[in-house]
């Protein structure tokens, strides 16, 4: 969703990882359309999904480029990478046709971690699709994304954020942001901020969203959704909410989010839950005064492929950290 700007911190030294590769159980590549496309990834701590979030891009990508580490919020704290397994994923992420690579460091904000994985985006690449690490997308959508992409510079996506678990997402606020994903790429190209997320086109020097903009509106009329599983796991939600709420926007989130909202939403029954958005309007972390409703409604879909053949697993790893 669209984030208020960040702070911006000191500079880390990065450093290039090189990959251990798998070539078992090896995802085949359907690259070869109109449109070479990279997906950028920045990730840390970002175990969850990642697995489902690479297997769905894979074989849709001309690259895979990844940038992983702690901002100075997290560095602060002493942290100097991911403490989970989310470098190890990346690094033996079966990869026959050598598309992935990763860029590991500490760093200011997310401003650099984009333009660090930017700098391994080859010159010949058309588009930059920016995928977070709790974003997975459906192979058909993709494949109708890719089909519309050259009679455009930008591309921005409805979110079916997952909250609680895999049977709700989030409405109002949630629901009708639009979240900027792909923009043209170009030699030379680089991040100009990642919230919200812009390159700026070298004719006019204004973001690419500003010309030929395919909106989520238009891609929402046809089913097409990005599937956001950002408020699932109690440790996920815990981290990814005090560091908003400590770093990037304050005055505008709920004191002590984690155990007033979402922890008693996902332990309650449904009264209990009714009552929770009830007095908070929703539940999202940002205040009620600030973003509006928010609250859940029942998911109706399907998931995709690469999230349902795990949705036990990861049904279990919810109820674990309970």
């Amino acid at each position: 969703m669209p984030r208020p700007p960040q702070r911006r911190g000191k500079r880390r030294a990065t450093t290039a990882t090189p990959l251990r590769r798998s070539q078992q159980g090896s995802i085949p590549s359907v690259t070869g359309n109109d449109v070479k496309v990279a997906f950028g990834l920045i990730v840390f701590n970002a175990e969850y999904v990642l697995q489902a979030v690479l297997e769905s891009i894979y074989p849709f990508a001309e690259q895979i480029v990844v940038a992983e580490g702690p901002v100075g919020y997290f560095v602060n704290q002493g942290y100097t990478a991911s403490t989970d397994r989310t470098a190890e994923i990346v690094e033996t992420f079966p990869d026959p046709h050598n598309k992935v690579k990763m860029v590991r460091g500490q760093w200011s904000e997310k401003d650099e971690m984009v333009n660090a994985y930017a700098r391994l985006i080859r010159g010949d690449v058309d588009y930059v699709w920016h995928v977070d690490g709790d974003e997975v997308y459906k192979a058909e959508d993709i494949k109708a994304v890719f089909r519309l992409l050259p009679g455009y510079d930008s591309v921005g996506f409805r979110s079916l954020t997952f909250y609680g678990g895999f049977t709700h997402v989030l409405t109002g606020f949630e629901q009708n942001a639009e979240f900027h994903r792909i923009q043209r790429w170009y030699p030379g190209a680089r991040w100009q901020t990642h919230r919200p997320p812009t390159i700026v086109s070298p004719e006019s020097g204004r973001p690419w969203r500003h010309h030929r903009h395919l909106s989520y509106e238009a891609l929402a009329a046809q089913g097409i959704y990005m599937y956001h599983y950002s408020y699932v796991f109690p440790g996920q939600v815990r981290q990814k909410t005090r560091y908003y709420h400590d770093s990037v926007a304050r005055e505008h989130c709920i004191d002590d989010y984690y155990e007033r909202v979402y922890l008693p939403w996902v332990r309650g029954d449904s009264a209990r839950r009714q009552a929770i958005e009830d007095e908070f309007n929703g539940v999202h972390d940002f205040l009620p005064s600030f973003r509006g409703p928010c609250r859940t409604a029942p998911f109706t879909g399907e998931h995709p492929v690469a999230i349902a053949k795990r949705l036990d697993k990861l049904q279990a790893l919810l109820e674990g950290q309970l």
